[in-house]
């Protein structure tokens, strides 16, 4: 995965909510692009949620990124 990759998910108008999958098989949803931090220069991630958690991810594990399904579709 690169930064490229990662910001074009992130800037996407409209923007699709996507999840990432590590290397270990850990997951982390981004709903939306608020939720997210690219730090370029350390090359990690952060992803902040509503609760007042957050998870940081080095982009060398990130292994993909998958579109989340959109609520009320089944």
């Amino acid at each position: 995965m690169t930064l490229a990759e990662l910001q074009a998910w992130v800037n996407a108008v409209p923007f699709v909510p996507f999840r990432i999958v590590l290397s270990s098989g850990k997951t982390y949803d981004v709903p939306t692009s608020d939720h997210i931090t690219i730090s370029r220069l350390f090359h990690r991630v952060s992803v902040e949620y509503d609760n007042a958690t957050a998870a940081y991810i080095s982009l060398l594990h990130v292994t993909a990124l998958e579109p989340l399904a959109s609520a009320g579709k089944s």
